[in-house]
């Protein structure tokens, strides 16, 4: 019965059962007229949608499959960034199936969430995950600290990914830059952030270039990116002049 009580204990009970977010999934436990626990999995947006306006599924895999795409069709590279599609549901067979759903969306983050609340979360920081790169990603090094404060800026706040940055530029070297109210913990620089980190490299570079050649009464060049509308270069691009105009 104790165990009942206690789903009175989360964000949301009414007739329907108790619901609890997770990211951007909407989590509903309730009861069916045996006494038996229900469980359904739907996007955040639809918790008030009625079934009839949703596409069913019964099998975890499919809610891996569409979350890797955007409303929009547009392929989603990091599975946080706040870009689920809606218009799904999703009913459990048990907590079991729940897990494995939320793991496919989302993996890892409840083992994340659950050594984090047992002090027991083995973090990565920025220095000591740049220095086990290699190849093309090996100068990501050579990243100074205020350009990866503007890129954690850029890259780690809740608009652009729902994890809660937990690593810093080293041990005992806070960055200044938001770490996000996610629930779950981001414990090291993900690929993203990393392949990132190397663009910006890239545009601190063409900066100073540009800088010397201004100072030499040289003729600036144009700049040659490779993709001028991607959304973290041009964070990256504006949280540095806000940055420069403080």
């Amino acid at each position: 019965m104790e165990r009942y009580d206690a789903l009175a204990g989360t964000e949301k009970e009414d007739e329907t059962g108790v619901t609890r977010t997770w990211g951007q999934l909407a989590l509903t436990v309730s009861l069916s007229d045996g006494g038996e626990r229900r469980y359904e999995v739907r996007h955040v947006d639809d918790r008030e949608a009625d079934d009839a306006d949703l596409t069913t599924y019964d099998d975890p895999a499919a809610i891996r499959d569409l979350s890797r795409f955007t409303d929009d069709g547009e392929y989603r590279p990091l599975k946080t960034a706040p870009t689920l599609p809606s218009g799904w549901s999703f009913a459990a067979r048990d907590g079991d199936d729940l897990y494995r759903t939320v793991e496919h969306v989302y993996p890892a983050t409840v083992a994340n969430w659950h050594r984090e609340r047992e002090g027991d979360l083995d973090v990565t920081h920025f220095e000591e995950a740049a220095a086990r790169q290699t190849g093309i990603y090996a100068e990501v090094e050579e990243l100074d600290r205020n350009a990866l404060e503007r890129a954690a800026e850029a890259c780690c706040v809740d608009s652009q990914c729902l994890k809660r940055r937990a690593w810093d530029a080293s041990e005992g070297d806070e960055l200044d830059a938001p770490r996000g109210d996610g629930k779950f913990p981001c414990r090291e620089p993900c690929s993203l952030f990393v392949a990132g980190a190397r663009e910006f490299l890239r545009l601190e570079r063409e900066d100073e270039s540009r800088r010397k050649d201004a100072e030499d009464g040289a003729t600036v060049r144009a700049g040659d990116v490779s993709d001028p509308a991607n959304r973290y270069r041009a964070r990256y691009r504006r949280a540095k002049r806000i940055a420069e105009e403080r």
